[in-house]
């Protein structure tokens, strides 16, 4: 699902202290012990699964990791993390582990209890999200670092990571001109990025990330030539002018976070744009 996003409103740009932003929700206006998290990071590990291509099944993880990391970046096009292994099973032979595996992580704020509105969306701080205070994300392995031995039956290692779109990104061009596929005339390049979007990493995937675009006023007849679709959507956000009032300049940026992709402008986020989306 692609949604793009609008900061206007009669004209004039919307900031932090307009009506779509803050706690509505009832836990949290109204907290109770044993609905709140008891401290800041106070989690539930509900799901960490290992799958590999070169073995059956699944192995759970939850009782053999010591540390886990999701790092996010303004400009970094997918999230980064790593996780700490202590591997008692010899699972770094056995599977192997050779960089083809994937993690499945599903956290749960602690306390939170899910919610939904008549219409079945969320509430609140969690509007149009689905997670509600959960995370529930696929990663692949790209790097094994740090092995230390601890006796003679237990490892541990690092294990870096990457989100899926990472590798998926690699694996495909972007060869097109911008123009419009029937009128053949310049589109807006938020037009171009929702449509790369959706051929990309949306066409024919049951579980697509959403991807949450800024309108932009420019229109392009540029030819992408020949890169990947993140770097052709960096290519396309140093030529993107916001539509909105208060994003007066040119700064937009692509990056991902739990939540999902933004292609927005430096200046809506230092608005408070990205809070409300």
């Amino acid at each position: 699902m692609s949604t793009v996003v609008s900061r206007v409103k009669g004209g004039t740009g919307v900031t932090t202290e307009t009506a779509d932003h803050g706690t509505k929700s009832e836990f949290l206006k109204n907290p109770k012990q044993g609905q709140i998290p008891a401290f800041p990071g106070d989690f539930e590990l509900q799901k960490l699964i290992f799958t590999s291509p070169h073995r059956k099944g699944y192995v759970d993880l939850k009782a053999a990791w010591s540390d886990f990391n999701i790092y996010e970046s303004l400009f970094s096009p997918y999230l980064t993390a790593d996780i700490q292994i202590v591997d008692g099973i010899g699972m770094l032979e056995s599977v192997p582990i050779i960089g083809e595996e994937t993690i499945q992580i599903q956290v749960k704020t602690k306390g939170i209890v899910r919610q939904r509105t008549p219409d079945g969306n969320a509430p609140g701080p969690f509007e149009g999200s689905q997670n509600e205070g959960r995370i529930n994300l696929q990663f692949r392995v790209v790097k094994i670092g740090s092995i230390t031995k601890l006796n003679d039956q237990v490892l541990t290692y690092k294990l870096t990571l990457v989100s899926e779109e990472a590798i998926v990104n690699l694996k495909q061009k972007v060869k097109k001109s911008a123009l419009d596929s029937q009128s053949f005339e310049p589109r807006k390049i938020s037009d171009v990025v929702k449509s790369l979007y959706r051929q990309f990493f949306q066409r024919g995937r049951t579980n697509s990330k959403k991807i949450f675009i800024e309108p932009t006023k420019n229109l392009t007849d540029l030819i992408i030539p020949n890169q990947t679709p993140f770097k052709a959507f960096n290519f396309l956000a140093q030529r993107a002018i916001a539509k909105a009032q208060h994003a007066v300049g040119s700064s937009f940026v692509f990056y991902e976070t739990i939540r999902g992709f933004f292609f927005i402008s430096l200046e809506t986020l230092m608005a408070g744009g990205g809070l409300g989306y």
